[in-house]
């Protein structure tokens, strides 16, 4: 696959955007990156899975996080900004403390922000970028992860703030543990920190990383521009490039966000002409739905809002839910890792605290609404 013209990037991020699942960093970022990027000639070296070596070192090289805003600003509000890019120093720390190179970088999930950081990195360092990730969709804590369904450990884990602190976490009991310890830490450097963790061969990796999806973000987004230039229906490209269906379309009747601990957490509400409801929960990503109030599809599987007229991809981290806007949500089923009891219990609607089980996407009446 190939990154190297400012067209590849927009279909790039148009396709992580509505496969993000509402989440995966923001698209101003995710420009930013692509900006230097292309303004400094930097080239980015996309390595197919099946042409890794076995005994390739692999790392997540992402960010953690969620919103800036007055409360966690406040913890910085004394020191300078020094390092603008937490990501790459993260990397180079876990190098360090390795004491030899990684050989290429693996994406912690689908999203448009957050697949741009290892393509940085990539560029900035001279290191392989993966086409694949470690959730085939967005989620809001990184021990959601199919490294941690197979057991890759966390550990050692660099984190790198902007305001210069540089950390090694030796060992974790849990990855959960893990993931409180460095959200905290991104609290307290103004919102996000950079990681670079679970270093381990391709050997190891090889059963982890659900391949290839890179390439599906942008072909998708190729997809969904050609639709538009040719005045035709940008949902139904969706639907054909990523064999999805739609759970609901309608209109947004209320929306409603708070920043609580590193995430961004709320529920929007839709309806449609026929007056049945569908609700969306999510915390940082669309996590949990309900349909005329009954638990309908969550996490594992993909959750994706979008524009009903241009297929765009909403998120809740910005000023994407003008009441009335006419709304489509799309499901698909998520990669098969996801549904072993240690998968469900990592990502499944009981993890976020709701009492019913994950119902698989396959027996669940969807009717294209």
């Amino acid at each position: 696959m190939q990154l190297k013209s400012q067209l590849d990037f927009d279909d790039l991020i148009l396709g992580a955007k509505i496969l993000g699942c509402g989440g995966g960093g923001e698209e101003s970022l995710a420009r930013s990156r692509v900006k230097f990027i292309l303004d400094n000639s930097l080239s980015v070296s996309v390595i197919d899975p099946h042409n890794l070596p076995l005994d390739a070192l692999l790392c997540v090289t992402g960010m953690v996080g969620g919103r800036s805003t007055p409360t966690t600003l406040a913890h910085i509000a004394h020191l300078s900004e020094i390092d603008p890019w937490p990501m790459l120093s993260a990397t180079s720390l876990l190098e360090s403390h390795l004491g030899t190179k990684i050989h290429t970088l693996v994406s912690t999930e689908i999203g448009a922000g957050n697949f741009l950081v290892p393509i940085l990195v990539s560029a900035r360092l001279r290191i392989n970028v993966l086409d694949g990730d470690l959730c085939g969709r967005a989620k809001p804590e990184i021990s959601i992860s199919t490294s941690n369904v197979l057991g890759i450990p966390i550990t050692p884990l660099a984190i790198a703030s902007t305001v210069g602190d540089k950390i090694i976490l030796q060992s974790a009991q849990t990855d959960q543990r893990a993931e409180a310890i460095a959200r905290n830490l991104a609290v307290l450097s103004g919102g996000g920190v950079g990681v670079a963790r679970c270093p381990a061969r391709w050997s190891d990796y090889q059963k982890a990383v659900i391949p290839n999806t890179m390439s599906l973000a942008k072909k998708l987004g190729s997809a969904v521009r050609f639709a538009r230039e040719s005045n035709t229906d940008p949902i139904q490209a969706i639907l054909t490039s990523i064999g999805g269906k739609i759970l609901f379309s309608g209109i947004l009747e209320s929306f409603s966000a708070r920043d609580e601990n590193g995430f961004v957490i709320g529920e929007l509400i839709l309806k449609n002409t026929d007056n049945q409801e569908f609700k969306i929960w999510f915390k940082n990503e669309y996590l949990v739905t309900w349909l005329n109030k009954q638990p309908f599809v969550t996490a594992p599987d993909l959750i994706c809002v979008v524009d009903a007229e241009t297929g765009e991809g909403l998120t809740p981290w910005s000023d994407d839910f003008p009441t009335k806007r006419p709304i489509v949500v799309i499901g698909k089923k998520n990669h098969s890792l996801w549904y072993s009891q240690k998968g469900l219990e990592i990502f499944g609607p009981r993890h976020f605290g709701f009492d019913f089980n994950y119902q698989p996407f396959e027996t669940l009446a969807i009717k294209n609404y």
